[in-house]
């Protein structure tokens, strides 16, 4: 006899009917435990239980049926599948078995082929369902450890690598405070220190900020005016653009009652970037154009520059991680490769879409929608 085919109880008072179904389930492999009615069933189904139940319905006492209720409501037992075996043809009798939790049903007379194939069929799908469930709980501790090591290196940059950083850009302004005029090479050097550090903590903010969002840090989330949190935003660029001689062009903002329930912080971000990235890759005496406006269930805002655009290979890839244009024009402007993937993250996150229309020497246009209202 294979000991691995499974164990299965059979649970009815009539012992004929369980001398012929040990018969043929033992010689087919089975190992089989016996229960005459259903309160010694669940003593023994507790204390040791099986793999699959035959189940008889009409026996004195608690019958099949209160016996299956009882199996289901256990937290121990309501995953092994049950069997009904009923000389019932009621169909009221089966749904309700199956209302039960019941996996299936055999008619009496009994037939072995049919009893044994039924058995090893609930029997490969139970076992299935088993690996399925490991295979979760393995997982979910294998992203719990990820979670937790990827909390432990938030951390760790954080302070280990923020803060030194941040002392060594201190120390660098403060050098050159103190270091004379006169000496061209050396103040070369800590400019080219100073610019070499900014990069560095950049990207140490990016990466953080990035994981934060991509861990499901909570947005804090208010209605608030899209016009303000607009002209706030095209504010503090202003003169970045004014440095450039560069048009910030505004055009067709909602009025003041216009709301969005979003965090006006991460939305900030969201702008910031994009109307930046409009400033950096547009060529000196170029425009840059805002307008915001709203549709049926989202509102839109559009930021649209004149610069050197983007190829058209290039915009599939654009939002991912550490992506940057690999063209002399495009490298020639410090990045992170990282801002584009936050500003898709923090819209996803809100609930909505980004996306870009552009063509290399005319322009590109970044248009982002959020639900409205």
């Amino acid at each position: 006899m294979d000991e691995n085919r499974g164990v299965i109880l059979i649970v009815d008072d009539i012992p004929t009917n369980l001398e012929v179904l040990m018969e043929f389930l033992e010689s087919s492999g089975y190992r089989v435990r016996v229960a005459t009615e259903g309160e010694s069933a669940l003593e023994q189904i507790e204390y040791a239980p099986p793999d699959i139940i035959l189940l008889d319905v009409m026996m004195p006492g608690m019958d099949g049926f209160e016996t299956c209720q009882r199996l289901k409501e256990n937290p121990v037992t309501r995953d092994i599948p049950v069997i009904f075996m009923t000389a019932l043809s009621d169909t009221v009798d089966k749904v309700r078995g199956f209302e039960l939790g019941a996996a299936d049903y055999v008619t009496k007379p009994l037939h072995k082929e049919e009893v044994v194939a039924r058995v090893n069929a609930h029997l490969v799908l139970h076992r299935q369902k088993q690996e399925i469930e490991r295979l979760r709980q393995q997982d979910r501790l294998y992203y719990e450890k990820l979670s937790q090591i990827k909390d432990d290196i938030l951390s760790t940059a954080s302070h280990d690598l923020k803060n030194p950083l941040a002392g060594i850009m201190a120390t660098v302004y403060l050098l050159g405070q103190h270091l004379p005029q006169e000496d061209k090479k050396g103040r070369q050097y800590l400019e080219n220190l100073q610019y070499d550090a900014n990069r560095m903590y950049d990207l140490i903010t990016n990466l953080l900020d990035l994981a934060r969002l991509e861990t499901g840090m909570a947005l804090e989330r208010h209605p608030i005016s899209l016009r303000k949190l607009l002209e706030k935003n095209i504010s503090d660029v202003a003169p970045a653009a004014r440095r450039k001689n560069i048009r910030l062009k505004v055009d067709d903002l909602p009025d003041e009652t216009v709301t969005v329930n979003c965090d006006a912080d991460r939305f900030s971000q969201v702008l910031q970037n994009l109307l930046s990235n409009a400033i950096k890759y547009t060529p000196e005496g170029g425009e840059v154009e805002v307008n915001a406006e709203v549709g049926r269930g989202e509102v839109w805002v559009k930021v649209a520059d004149t610069g050197i655009g983007i190829p058209e290979e290039d915009l599939p890839r654009l939002f991912d991680k550490f992506y940057r244009v690999n063209t002399r024009q495009h490298m020639a402007v410090p990045g992170t490769g990282l801002g584009l993937s936050i500003v898709k993250e923090i819209i996803e996150q809100h609930g909505g879409r980004i996306w870009v229309d552009s063509e290399p020497e005319v322009g590109s246009t970044f248009a982002v929608a959020l639900p409205y209202p």
